[in-house]
């Protein structure tokens, strides 16, 4: 039985031995809301039947409005939770109509509200259709998940009732899923597992910033970080990375090497060394601005490169520089009108000593010693037949395992790569002007492109060929 399936069932037993009452009364859905964090519109209190119903009125009164930003088109949400089926309604609503959602300071959003918060999403007028994610939780709110559930009064029941009820949480929770395709909520499965896992009487809070990033929800409005701004940007790309593939960081995530294209006060475009997806051969390229704005977001992070050369883009947002297990609670917020710490970021970035950069003293592509270690890995580097990552395995060897060089004069190019002819042309003109910045910024990227490919013999003796970017004295 999958985990998947038992934390289903899980839900289902859930589902059908909670007892109690619930009084009814309907959420409070009026025009305006929270300015801090752009709201047009707020839902307070208990999810009840025909809250959807009252929400399509009110967005019919206002109709289609073509907004260019997805600021001040936005729900607050402030509710305890209540009718699944009214919330999934809802959310639909929400989708189609394309508003964002926000959680606003003191405010909390549990239960089948966060079902409904998860559909906030913002749709250009001029993107043909095609929306991202706009959902923002506030650093002072508070955003709870857990698995639905079927309050019945306490009696014995028949099994048709029990059959009644099993039915109802399975359609409950095809109801999310359904809401996750059709709409195209973003919805990852590590979130809808963490969902179904949490009782109907216990709560998942987002408490982290781990958490919010690989689960694709804003926090905002936060303060720019003070201190280390190359271990800042890492954890920007290690976060929207995290996001767009669904995985958990542990803990502070190892500092990336960039090479910086543009500076400004308060804007940078940087390039990560590869560290990312397949074989580590993939690069994060930053794009981010300090003048968007308290609740927007930055500018957005690419994945570049690799064997299947994906290019793959994420949003970013200045909570996002924070290491992984930082509590949301203790960000700091930021104010509108102080911009004081984002001058100070971009200052940090600017300082060689604070923000890390291209390695230096690089000044040959070949290696000087038949004898190199294995770098830029997490596990282990693939043998292969032939230079190139699309080339047959032959073997691998291990992350900080020595390999022999019979050849280290004979650096090989890319197989059929005009690309790759090109970069030997650089190596050999950073032989002939060392001192070069150009030249040099041009070979370390044929290098970390796996431009360039030595043959070896790995400790095993079996031979096969490695990228240059793989390999250290």
């Amino acid at each position: 039985m999958t985990s998947a399936l038992r934390l289903l069932l899980l839900a289902v037993f859930c589902f059908h031995v909670l007892t109690g009452t619930r009084p009814a009364s309907a959420a409070t859905i009026t025009r305006g809301g929270d300015a801090v964090m752009g709201c047009r519109l707020s839902i307070s209190g208990q999810i009840e039947e025909g809250d959807a119903d009252a929400l399509r009125a009110l967005l019919d009164q206002i109709g289609f409005t073509a907004d260019y930003s997805p600021v001040g088109r936005r729900i607050c949400l402030d509710s305890p939770g209540g009718g699944l089926r009214e919330a999934l309604a809802m959310a639909d609503l929400i989708g189609e109509r394309a508003y964002g959602t926000a959680v606003p300071a003191g405010a909390a959003c549990e239960s089948a509200c966060a079902v409904i918060f998860l559909a906030g999403r913002y749709r250009h007028p001029e993107a043909g259709g095609a929306h991202s994610n706009d959902r923002l939780l506030h650093p002072r709110g508070r955003l709870g998940f857990h698995a639905p559930s079927l309050l019945l009064g306490e009696r014995a029941y028949t099994r048709d009732e029990v059959d009644t009820a099993y039915a109802i949480a399975l359609d409950s929770m095809a109801g999310v899923l359904r809401h996750r395709a059709d709409m195209g909520t973003a919805i990852p499965d590590s979130l809808f597992l963490a969902l179904l896992g949490t009782p109907p009487f216990e709560m998942t809070y987002v408490e982290t910033v781990g958490q919010a990033a690989q689960w694709e929800i804003a926090v905002a409005p936060v303060a720019f970080p003070a201190g280390n701004a190359q271990q800042a940007l890492s954890n920007l790309c290690w976060h929207v990375d995290s996001g767009l593939i669904d995985y958990p960081l542990q803990s502070e995530p190892r500092p990336l090497d960039f090479t910086y294209e543009e500076i400004e006060d308060t804007s940078v475009y940087a390039l990560s060394n590869r560290r990312f997806r397949y074989e580590g051969s993939a690069r994060c390229e930053l794009r981010i601005f300090g003048d968007y704005g308290p609740v927007r977001y930055m500018g957005g992070a690419s994945y570049t490169g690799g064997a299947t050369d994906q290019d793959i883009s994420g949003q970013a947002f200045p909570y996002m520089l924070y290491p992984p297990d930082t509590p949301i609670a203790d960000l700091p917020v930021w104010t509108e009108g102080d911009d004081a710490h984002v001058r100070a970021f971009f200052r940090a970035v600017q300082d060689p000593g604070s923000a890390g950069g291209a390695v230096g003293g690089f000044n040959n592509c070949r290696l000087a010693s038949t004898s190199a270690r294995v770098i830029n890995v997490n596990e282990f580097v693939n043998l292969r037949a032939a230079p190139g990552l699309r080339a047959p395995i032959v073997g691998q060897v291990r992350l900080a395992d020595r390999v022999q060089v019979p050849d280290t004069g004979r650096l090989l190019p890319l197989r059929d790569s005009e690309r790759g002819q090109e970069c030997l042309n650089f190596c050999r003109a950073l032989t002939e002007y060392p001192s070069s910045e150009d030249v040099r910024r041009r070979a370390e990227g044929c290098i970390a492109e796996n431009m360039l490919w030595y043959q070896v013999v790995a400790p095993d003796g079996n031979t096969g060929f490695v990228s240059r970017h793989f390999l250290a004295e």
